[in-house]
């Protein structure tokens, strides 16, 4: 238990010394605890013996890890493609641990981030305009309309050529 005028928080770990001299006060001793870890999985050119420790606390955690130059290389079954067995090679890189995220992983590569960027701009296409009621009617007359449609693919670059004809299903008003 810690003393009253112990600077340790109570859910940390306290350990005091007890002398078995009489008369000697109780003394609290800091719980540091040393780990040693290869990390990186690099190889080291300098002996364990040599190396020298490094202190990480909260306000250091990011710094120490992005020192490291933290990184995988990894393959993984390809889902956004059509091809059923394909791999898509990824080369991660850890410097925070945001980098851990599902959005830090994302940002990392790069037919991911372009499916988060298409997914923004939807967003952001859908918040001002998808409350109109002219814009919206103006869309759906246009996809009702074949010529207009593939008119509307032409511009933006979509239009494969080979044109399905058939018209979205209307929403009912």
């Amino acid at each position: 238990m810690a003393k009253q005028g112990s600077v340790a928080p109570k859910e940390r770990i306290n350990i005091v010394y007890r002398s078995k001299v009489e008369g000697q006060e109780d003394v609290e001793l800091p719980f540091k605890m040393l780990i040693m870890e290869d990390l990186t999985l690099k190889p080291k050119d300098t002996e364990i013996e040599e190396r020298e420790p490094v202190k990480i606390d909260r306000d250091t955690f990011n710094e120490v890890m992005s020192s490291f130059d933290l990184g995988m290389d990894i393959n993984v079954k390809d889902r956004l493609g059509n091809e059923d067995d394909g791999l898509l090679p990824m080369h991660l890189k850890f410097k925070t641990l945001k980098d851990f995220t599902p959005d830090g992983i994302a940002n990392q590569v790069p037919e991911l981030q372009a499916l988060l960027e298409l997914r923004d701009a939807l967003a952001a296409l859908r918040s001002p305009l998808g409350n109109k009621g002219n814009f919206r009617k103006r869309i759906q007359s246009i996809l009702s309309d074949d010529k207009a449609r593939e008119q509307m693919l032409k511009e933006l670059g979509l239009d494969d050529g080979a044109g399905s004809g058939e018209a979205p299903a209307k929403e009912d008003e």
